[in-house]
């Protein structure tokens, strides 16, 4: 009998929470320094997310906008069946938008997805961080932090209930976003994903994107047209895919390659397959 009643317990302990309030009665929760701008029930099916190509099948949820002070926009979505856990999303290159693509997988699966605009809202050219430094305060490690805060009051005021695990994953930028978030604020997430994360900032921007458009955009001369980087992979990979025994397309540690660049100089006058000499 002890048995068939543990058993019976751990049952119910696994079964979906249900919300406990209208959604769209979220627009009047009080947060500091934050401020919910839309709330609204979306029924199962067809759903198209901000910016994207095509509509998508999603279960039932409560879709929460919202803004944290001075300009931290972020989404949180909870499904109406909902395992007691949350997935917070990370972003790419230098952020500006949420990050709705990846909030599709973890809605689907039961989680309370989030994630944030990181406190500007542009594309990848930087010109938001200039004079600035709030934006970049936020961009830096600050918007991430606040916006999980934010994101497990929403959801304990939903479902009156607090969450039983929370995760965080990103990839490049969300990968130095999830580094961050253990660094600084370990107490935010229960496991944290880093997948490549672009956490070496003076390698990879002054030692990696200047140099290179030093090296190929300085005149029309250093250019190599788009046409020619297939021909650039390609003699990459037949030099260096093979050093880890399998051939397979992938270069498990491209610190190993020592690609001799010279092989595909032209000798007879510029072609398609075959680069010019510097």
């Amino acid at each position: 009998m002890a048995s068939w009643n543990r058993n019976l317990i751990f049952a119910m302990l696994a079964l979906p929470v249900a919300a406990q309030q209208p959604c769209e009665r979220l627009t009047s929760l009080s947060l500091p320094g934050v401020a919910i701008t839309l709330a609204q029930t979306v029924a199962a099916g067809s759903f198209a997310p901000p910016a994207a190509r095509a509509a998508v099948n999603v279960p039932e949820f409560c879709r929460v906008a919202g803004t944290i002070t001075p300009e931290v926009h972020f989404e949180l979505w909870m499904p109406a069946a909902w395992n007691k856990k949350l997935l917070m999303a990370g972003n790419g290159g230098l952020a500006g938008t949420i990050n709705y693509t990846a909030m599709l997988e973890p809605l689907r699966r039961g989680y309370a997805s989030s994630s944030t605009d990181t406190g500007h809202v542009a594309d990848n050219d930087g010109h938001w961080a200039q004079g600035h430094m709030e934006r970049v305060i936020d961009f830096a490690h600050r918007s991430v932090h606040v916006t999980t805060q934010a994101d497990k009051a929403i959801i304990k005021a939903f479902y009156s209930s607090a969450l039983d695990h929370s995760y965080f994953s990103g990839c490049s930028q969300g990968g130095l976003e999830a580094l961050t978030e253990a660094q600084r604020y370990p107490r935010d997430y229960d496991g944290i994903i880093a997948g490549d994360p672009a956490n070496y900032w003076t390698h990879l921007y002054a030692g990696g994107h200047l140099w290179i458009a030093q090296a190929t955009l300085t005149d029309p001369a250093s250019y190599i047209p788009t046409t020619k980087l297939q021909t650039i992979g390609d003699a990459v990979y037949a030099a260096c895919d093979s050093i880890d025994g399998i051939k397979d397309g992938i270069l498990n540690d491209p610190r190993r390659c020592h690609f001799d660049a010279s092989v595909l100089l032209c000798k007879n006058g510029d072609a398609p397959n075959c680069l010019t000499q510097p």
